[in-house]
């Protein structure tokens, strides 16, 4: 008997929900055991350090165009994107989606946590990082660290 047959996009967009699924999952977890999930965050993103690293050497705008593939593979709606070798934004709308955080009981700065991953990823790529959130719309940004004066 054969099975049903999947298209393409049946499967893009559940791995899509899988992925954020998985993410949100982990602050779940993290709450119901009364612990914050930045920790958790921060290790998952020195985990995936070297799936970063071809990007070692390129400016905010190269790595802000890879961070934003990532963050729409999740399902986020890209707004704007701008930048260049110094200085690099983005900004997503949509996600995560109000309905799945009403679904698993979380608030928007609970969730907000998953962000946390970019930090020692933009840090091993020597560039600083930085994210907020407006509402519906989070943006991230991404500049060339200044090394210190000797």
């Amino acid at each position: 008997m054969a099975g049903p047959k999947y298209t393409y996009e049946q499967i893009r967009h559940q791995a899509q929900e899988n992925a954020l699924a998985y993410l949100l999952a982990a602050v779940v977890f993290f709450k119901q055991q009364a612990r914050s999930p930045q920790q958790f965050f921060a290790f998952v993103g020195k985990t995936l350090l070297p799936e970063w690293q071809h990007l070692k050497g390129h400016g905010p705008r190269v790595v802000i165009e890879t961070l934003g593939l990532h963050i729409v593979s999740l399902g986020a709606t890209l707004v704007a994107m701008e930048g260049d070798d110094e200085l690099a934004y983005a900004t997503f709308a949509h996600l995560p989606p109000s309905d799945r955080l009403k679904f698993l009981g979380l608030s928007r700065d609970e969730a907000d946590a998953i962000w946390d991953i970019y930090a020692p990823i933009a840090a091993s790529l020597n560039l600083t990082y930085t994210w907020s959130r407006q509402q519906d719309e989070v943006t991230f940004k991404l500049a060339r660290a200044k090394l210190p004066r000797k």
